[in-house]
């Protein structure tokens, strides 16, 4: 992928040109763009405008990453998104039309105060004749089309209506497009910085603060003499750690909602006055802040942990994802690590599935008693013997059927549709039915690794399991996540057993590119750990089906959602270079309830998973793996009692509940698949190899269809 970065060079220090970017500044953004993997070209896009088009089409980018704040008149920093949006190019950052809107300072307030955001009271002005006289004094007047603090000086400030009209004679002189006037909101100077692709968008709260008194200033106000000029030195930018609460919560709330009622794109920079009184004034949205590693932006994002590099990657992400680019979106460890969120599930998108309703999680965690927990390998690493530079993508997924299943085990059943694959403890499972360990999931080459390390973690917590010489056979399902995690470098260790299990609990499930899921491909998109769960009606016993999966099968033209094949479309819009070329993988499906059933039931019930899975696309391809383990907290007994007694008696549900669990396990089962793509971000992988994440908005549009 290709991204050109589009600026205007500054060519010298006057103010007329305070918003355009030194070589300096270009450069750093460029080389944060090539060690993020991708290629690159520069345009400088000041000039004719049929040479700049021409540049532009010889570069042949795939995205422009747009820095240029255009020169002249009042759609300036509109022009150039305009342009790029005729050429067909999709850009970072804020789209024309808000842009334009945005640079009119007043009109953008005024719709802001429309929905209820507080701003300074104020009027515009184009001419002496039309000052008011209705605002409380003292004011400031400055240039309503202008940023980077133009026109704004100590002299902006006016204590009555005669100084105002004079100082707006003398600003429209230089600005005759027009000013502002408006009440001068005496306190201090806050900023906002925003990331779109950000899980919290807002990064933090960040103070311009300056010496006045050093400076001989008599206002605090960020004006171009400080931002630009000789005092740029005085000013200091720093977290605040004195605000209240609720104040805090007050300015990220207020910034995020005009973030989103703008439609701001990727990233932006929200200015707030904040008053003695503790009042937040809105005063204007930057679309196009500063990335100079002392701007404000940088501040927020190193205070949330993000460095500069991932700054720049989260902006390439969020207008990739935002313009449904075909394009290799290369994950940064750090933001992976800070995203511990997922993309939305399918029900979040408003895909309903299936006639029965959900649990609360929508999880198999629904199924009381059962906990999920991962522990994910997301590393870039060289190999020393070499030196070649290769990626970890893989991990481990444990599923605790219940509290104590050592002790009180489960009866449980099983399903092979497609055999090649591997489910180790299954053939024990099938034919003593019963489930005395959490299931594992993993890669194909960590097989061994994970069982060793289930098997140490057993003797751990039940040290008479080796006295009274019990044995176990652990159950540990995989999947082979070789297209983007090197499997030479066998990264799985005990301590990832230890680490996923010690980590389950009840409650919402991880789900996407994470634990064993990481480097999991479904249907040619990103995604590995999907799950759902569907409840029975009380009056038909108030049971629960849940399902987890550790999805890693599937050609896209196959895709099917709520019975529409949108496969067939993605295939042809959606990039083939980046595909695997064999798409034989396996899933395993975990099928819980807790309706009691016998083996024999849960066999018939693991049956019923495959059918979820051809809902979604699957044909089970010869040398494709399709395993299903299933279980009942519904029918369960000590270890001990089952040792001991001649006779066990179990519960069963009959017929007539059995059809409804039968199709509540395809439901869930077919959505579990689905939320395995839905929840992923995307994930690069070794050799170049790359899973993309599935394209939401495309199929909310094909569904529509």
């Amino acid at each position: 992928m290709k991204i050109l970065v589009a600026y205007n060079l500054q060519k010298d220090k006057n103010e007329e040109n305070a918003e355009f970017l030194s070589k300096e500044d270009v450069l750093r953004v460029e080389k944060a763009i090539k060690e993020l993997g991708y290629k690159t070209s520069l345009v400088e896009v000041s000039g004719e405008v049929d040479e700049v088009i021409e540049k532009i089409k010889l570069s042949e980018p795939d995205l422009i990453f747009n820095l240029a704040e255009g020169s002249v008149g009042e759609s300036r920093e509109a022009f150039y998104p305009s342009l790029f949006k005729n050429l067909g190019i999709p850009y970072t950052g804020s789209n024309c039309s808000l842009l334009f809107l945005n640079l009119d300072k007043h009109l953008t307030k005024e719709v802001l105060k429309s929905h209820d955001i507080k701003v300074p009271k104020g009027f515009f002005v184009k001419n002496n004749d039309s000052v008011k006289n209705n605002l409380n004094y003292p004011v400031i007047i400055k240039p309503n089309f202008e940023g980077s603090s133009k026109g704004i000086t100590q002299d902006s400030i006016a204590l009555n209506f005669e100084e105002c009209c004079e100082k707006v004679s003398e600003l429209l002189k230089k600005y005759p497009a027009g000013v502002i006037v408006e009440e001068y909101i005496e306190g201090r100077e806050i900023t906002v910085p925003m990331l779109e692709y950000f899980p919290e968008l807002a990064l933090d709260i960040v103070e311009n603060t300056f010496d006045i008194e050093k400076i001989n200033y008599k206002y605090n106000i960020y004006d171009y003499t400080i931002k630009r000029g000789e005092y740029n030195n005085c000013v200091k930018s720093s977290i605040p750690t004195d605000l209240p609460k609720d104040v805090e919560e007050k300015i990220i709330e207020d910034c995020k909602r005009i973030f989103k009622l703008m439609n701001y794109n990727d990233f932006a920079r929200a200015d707030i006055r904040l008053s003695k009184d503790n009042i937040p004034y809105f005063i204007e949205m930057n679309p196009l802040p500063s990335l100079h590693p002392k701007a404000s932006l940088m501040l927020g994002a190193k205070n949330v942990g993000l460095e500069y590099k991932d700054v720049i990657n989260n902006i390439i992400h969020s207008a990739i994802k935002r313009t449904n680019l075909k394009a290799i979106i290369r994950n940064s460890k750090k933001q992976e690590k800070l995203k511990n969120k997922q993309n939305k599930t399918l029900r979040e998108e408003g895909i309903i599935t299936g006639y029965y309703k959900t649990g609360e999680f929508n999880a198999i965690t629904d199924v009381k008693g059962v906990m999920v927990g991962h522990s994910t390998h997301m590393n870039d690493v060289v190999i020393p013997e070499t030196g070649e530079k290769t990626k970890i993508r893989s991990g481990v997924t444990a599923i605790i059927p219940a509290k104590d299943v050592y002790e009180t085990r489960l009866m449980a059943g099983g399903f092979v549709l497609n055999g090649i694959g591997e489910m180790a403890g299954m053939t024990q499972v099938l034919e003593w039915e019963w489930l005395e360990t959490p299931i594992m999931l993993t890669n194909t080459m960590s097989v061994g690794r994970v069982h060793d390390g289930l098997i140490e973690y057993m003797l751990e917590k039940y040290p008479k399991l080796h006295g009274d010489r019990s044995v176990i056979i652990p159950v540990v399902g995989e999947a082979n996540d070789s297209f983007l995690n090197d499997t030479r470098i066998r990264s799985i260790t005990i301590t990832d057993v230890k680490k996923a299990i010690n980590s389950a609990k009840v409650g919402a499930v991880l789900q996407g590119s994470v634990g064993a899921g990481t480097g999991m491909t479904s249907f040619d998109f990103a995604g590995g750990i999907g799950t759902s769960s569907r409840c029975l009606p009380k009056n038909d016993g108030g049971y629960t089906v849940g399902v987890l999966v550790l999805s890693n099968f599937g050609i896209m033209r196959n895709l099917t959602i709520n019975g529409k094949v949108v496969g067939t479309d993605l295939d042809e819009i959606c990039p083939k270079e980046t595909r695997r070329t064999k798409c034989d993988g396996s899933i395993i499906v975990v099928v819980a309830t807790d309706a009691p059933m016998l083996s024999s039931q849960l066999n018939r019930l693991s049956r019923r998973a495959a059918l979820g899975l051809a809902r979604v696309g699957s044909h089970a391809r010869t040398t494709s793996g399709e395993i299903i383990i299933s279980f009942s907290t519904g029918n369960h007994i000590s270890r001990y009692e089952h040792s001991r007694k001649k006779i066990t008696s179990l519960e069963m549900v009959g017929d007539s509940l059995t059809n409804k669990l039968y199709e509540a396990t395809v439901e869930a089962t077919e959505e579990a698949v689905l939320n395995a793509m839905f929840c992923s971000e995307g994930m690069d992988g070794w050799n170049n190899h790359y899973s993309p994440y599935i394209p939401h908005e495309k199929i909310l549009e094909l569904l529509k269809n």
